[in-house]
């Protein structure tokens, strides 16, 4: 690095391709590799990453990725840059689970830049690679209790949970 200089390194430009960390981008044949692997992204997916990587190290906001990627404005309540972004970075990490490409800074947008998942403020990824889940079908609200907080007084007659306990299928058909 120049003396000086940014504290982020540009991305390497070597045969076309551009790199960031263990992640090569050739932005001319639509090709993306995480440690020479190649990444099934769909064209979105793609042009988000692309995005990202030629600003790396800077923050881009929702909506200026919007505009780059999408081609348009950003609606109030879209979650489109949200769902592609986390889609990315699974698929990312899923392919080296050692680093952690890109970054959220809430209320500014994303940030692309390596860092070793060891610096990851939930202690890395787990066994496998796979990412931890944000919310578990254990700790979402029964149906039930969702109808009794919508509606004030438990479900409502003729859906599913007034009728009571259901009879185990096992036991009647072996009668």
């Amino acid at each position: 690095m120049p003396p000086g200089g940014s504290s982020v390194a540009p991305p390497s430009r070597d045969r076309g391709l551009i790199t960031a960390g263990s992640l090569q981008v050739a932005p001319s044949g639509g090709l993306a590799l995480v440690k020479g692997r190649a990444l099934g992204l769909s064209a979105r997916e793609y042009a988000l990453l692309l995005t990202l990587v030629r600003r790396r190290g800077e923050i881009v906001s929702r909506e200026e990725l919007y505009r780059l990627v999408w081609g348009g404005r950003l609606r109030p309540g879209d979650r489109s840059v949200d769902v592609y972004v986390s889609k990315l970075r699974g698929k990312l990490e899923a392919h080296d689970p050692a680093e952690r490409f890109i970054h959220t800074h809430v209320r500014f947008g994303y940030r692309l830049d390596p860092e070793p998942a060891s610096d990851r403020g939930w202690g890395g990824p787990s066994p496998g690679g796979a990412r931890p889940r944000a919310r578990t079908a254990s700790t979402s609200l029964p149906t039930e209790r969702r109808a009794s907080r919508s509606h004030g007084a438990g479900p409502a007659s003729g859906s599913p949970n007034s009728r009571g306990p259901q009879p185990n299928h096992k036991e009647t058909e072996s009668e």
